[in-house]
């Protein structure tokens, strides 16, 4: 009987389950970049940093060692900076003292250097030109247990200086006790130096300044007595041996200023107001003027 061999049977294969992830599970985080990548992205994130636009009414700060261009003008190595609230002589401006001329202008130039000396400068920017220079309150460094110094104010206290009337009034105070003591140019005669300008047009470029603080000028105030809001259309010219000037002030008194009087050469006749010149102080006094206290 012939042998009989059973078939084998075949294997079914394992099949193993793979691990189910758990739902909702965080994926792996990606491999960090390589370090060239990183120091590309971070060198944009600067220039785009830098690109950004500055805050709106943002302030600006300058500071270091500047250049004296004028009583009232520092210069950070090209950067220009107008003190606020302030006007001194122009650098060709002459003013009188004790009977003789000075150029006061060149004088407050030289004296505002020899304060700030090489010490730093800070200027704190309140607003800019027309011609996009920053207009600012500019201080010196107090030192051990002292202040910082308000070059601005220090310049009016002094008499180097005037307060800047048109265009804010925190120098007023400053200004009339210089007045009073009469430090500086308030020591003789002078012309304020807007209307320096305005008969000097072309010296030295202060022009510009004369609208160096583009905000809104505020009504001003009652200036010293012989100060002029502008000039007129046309300035009366004394007769011949009749240099006395009558003037007639804001507040209707009338005085008269002889030559060289504090405030004479800052007087301007205008003869369509009723003011008038006068040959003698009699003659004044009779007509009604009285002489300036000044």
């Amino acid at each position: 009987m012939p042998l009989m061999v059973a078939p084998q049977q075949r294997r079914r294969p394992t099949l193993v389950a793979a691990a189910a992830q758990p739902t909702g599970a965080a994926a792996p985080p990606p491999p960090p970049p390589p370090p060239l990548a990183a120091a590309a992205l971070g060198c944009l994130a600067a220039l785009l940093l830098t690109l950004a636009p500055p805050a709106v009414g943002a302030k600006e700060l300058v500071q270091g060692y500047p250049r004296v261009v004028d009583g009232d003008t520092l210069d950070f190595s090209g950067t220009r900076v107008r003190l606020f609230g302030i006007d001194a002589p122009e650098t060709k401006q002459s003013c009188t003292a004790k009977g003789g001329e000075y150029l006061c202008g060149e004088r407050s130039k030289q004296a505002l250097a020899a304060k700030i000396g090489k010490s730093k400068v800070e200027c704190e920017q309140k607003n800019r030109d027309m011609y996009g220079r920053i207009v600012g309150v500019c201080l010196l460094p107090g030192g051990l247990g002292r202040q910082p110094e308000d070059l601005n104010a220090w310049l009016v206290e002094q008499g180097l200086a005037v307060a800047y009337r048109q265009y804010s009034k925190a120098y007023v105070p400053l200004e009339e006790a210089a007045r009073e003591a009469r430090r500086g140019i308030w020591s003789g005669s002078f012309e304020l130096p807007q209307k320096w300008r305005q008969d000097n047009p072309r010296g030295g470029g202060g022009g510009a300044k004369a609208a160096a603080a583009v905000v809104a000028a505020p009504a001003p105030l009652a200036a010293p007595a012989a100060a002029v809001a502008a000039l007129p259309a046309a300035v009366a010219q004394p007769p011949a041996g009749c240099a006395i000037k009558g003037n007639i002030t804001a507040k209707g008194e009338r005085i008269y200023h002889v030559p060289g009087g504090s405030f004479y050469d800052r007087t301007v006749i205008e003869l369509n107001k009723g003011e008038r010149f006068f040959c003698t102080a009699v003659e004044a006094e009779a007509a009604g003027w009285r002489a300036s206290r000044s």
